[in-house]
């Protein structure tokens, strides 16, 4: 069946091959789609010799329609078919549906109720001052060194400490985390390796970790989250093990991708308006939370999450048939026109911000306030010790339609 509009009628971008965002987003397709046809359909080549070609995606890329997908699981269902573009069936997607990115309501609504106390407001502020105690580590780390690579001594330190301590696990094994994520974000990215080999042996090892995790805080609970998760209930059932392990995959991956990328996008951010820096350190206080804010909006750690349309539905005038695959690009979103004005300037003074950095709706993600909370300790510490850290040396970004993963960033210390 043809479909209409067709991407590239319009732009001359392929969305589909992971290397087009390893220099970032394509913020002008994006907006010539926005402006042009703003549900469109993108063809879906091989991504590896000898594969075959996939059914195809609608890419949506502008901000009121991914907010309304957002809201009507109903006709959009990541249960359905995953949250990624990448076509899954039978085992596979049998085991995504047990992830709560991978459910709808109101099952999603149950489990995520059940889990979400770790991540509120009371345990946060519990947290805070293990995060500054690791903030205040990372810059130790640092101090006298005349560059660094960024996203190696700290945006990947920060997320890594803090989810060490929070699932309760030893800290010194903490880079098997980065090694095993890198090779679970990065499979299409040769540095990582690349391959469907790469993906699963690294996806095996963090599980049968995690395994043995779960087993001894079986035998021996601490106030972590593991041990918390094991004596989670939903609807009177206590989780068993395949969904512990999923949300240990969720949070070691999304959760440490998430903040290192930020992390990193912020100290990009830094050095490329050196205006909104001076007005940042003129009052650190009443200015570091509209720039994360700003920060997360302009940066967009995450490029995408896929739905699947359980029914035959018109958007804008495209006609999406039941199975279709549907694409959210937040990185569109956040730069659109009709909700942001001068979205191509950066200005930590902006007032509301109304992007979509952590998604929207029921999938809002369940671990932005720890984000938050780390971002802020981070640069705070970083800003007030060490003020005249720079970008020396561009970032480097893994191949990936998913994330928009940072893999290093040169900085340097002139002072």
């Amino acid at each position: 069946m043809k479909r209409s509009p067709l991407v590239h009628d319009f732009v001359d971008v392929d969305l589909w091959d992971p290397a087009t965002f390893s220099v970032g987003p394509p913020y002008e397709a994006f907006a010539a789609l926005r402006q042009k046809a703003p549900v469109a359909f993108h063809p879906e080549p091989p991504r590896r010799a000898g594969g075959k070609e996939g059914p195809g995606f609608w890419c949506v890329t502008r901000h009121a329609d991914i907010v309304e997908i957002s809201k009507d699981a109903g006709t959009f269902s990541s249960w359905a078919g995953g949250f990624t573009g990448a076509d899954i069936s039978g085992a596979i997607l049998e085991e995504t549906r047990l992830n709560l990115m991978g459910m709808d309501p109101p099952d999603h609504t149950a489990f995520r109720r059940s889990v979400r106390a770790p991540f509120g407001p009371a345990v946060t502020r519990d947290l805070g001052q293990h995060v500054q105690r690791f903030a205040t580590q990372i810059v130790d780390a640092v101090s006298g060194q005349n560059e660094v690579d960024f996203v190696d001594n700290v945006a990947s330190e920060m997320p890594l400490l803090t989810l060490s301590h929070m699932l309760g696990v030893a800290p010194e094994d903490r880079r098997k985390f980065y090694h095993w994520s890198n090779a679970i974000i990065g499979n299409h990215d040769p540095e990582f390796g690349g391959t469907v080999t790469d993906f699963l042996t690294a996806k095996n090892e963090l599980f049968a970790y995690g395994r043995e995790v779960i087993a001894a805080k079986r035998q021996n609970p601490d106030h972590g989250l593991v041990s918390t998760f094991i004596s989670s209930k939903v609807d009177g059932v206590p989780l068993d093990d395949e969904k512990i392990i999923l949300l240990w995959f969720l949070l070691l991956i999304a959760g440490n991708e998430t903040t290192r990328s930020s992390l990193t996008g912020a100290m990009e951010m830094l050095s490329a308006f050196p205006e909104q820096r001076a007005l940042l350190l003129s009052d650190l206080d009443a200015h570091l939370p509209g720039f994360i804010e700003e920060s997360l909006r302009f940066t967009n750690p995450v490029l995408h999450f896929r739905r699947t349309a359980t029914k035959d539905v018109d958007l804008n005038g495209a006609q999406i048939k039941a199975g279709d695959k549907v694409i959210l690009w937040y990185p569109s979103a956040n730069r659109d026109e009709a909700v942001f004005d001068r979205p191509e300037e950066f200005d930590l003074t902006r007032s509301p911000n109304l992007h979509v950095a952590f998604g929207f709706g029921v999938h809002f993600c369940l671990g932005a306030r720890v984000g938050r909370l780390q971002i802020e300790t981070m640069l705070r510490e970083l800003l007030t010790r060490l003020p005249d850290i720079e970008v020396n040396v561009p970032a480097q970004r893994a191949h990936s339609t998913f994330l928009n993963s940072p893999k290093s960033l040169g900085v340097c210390f002139s002072g």
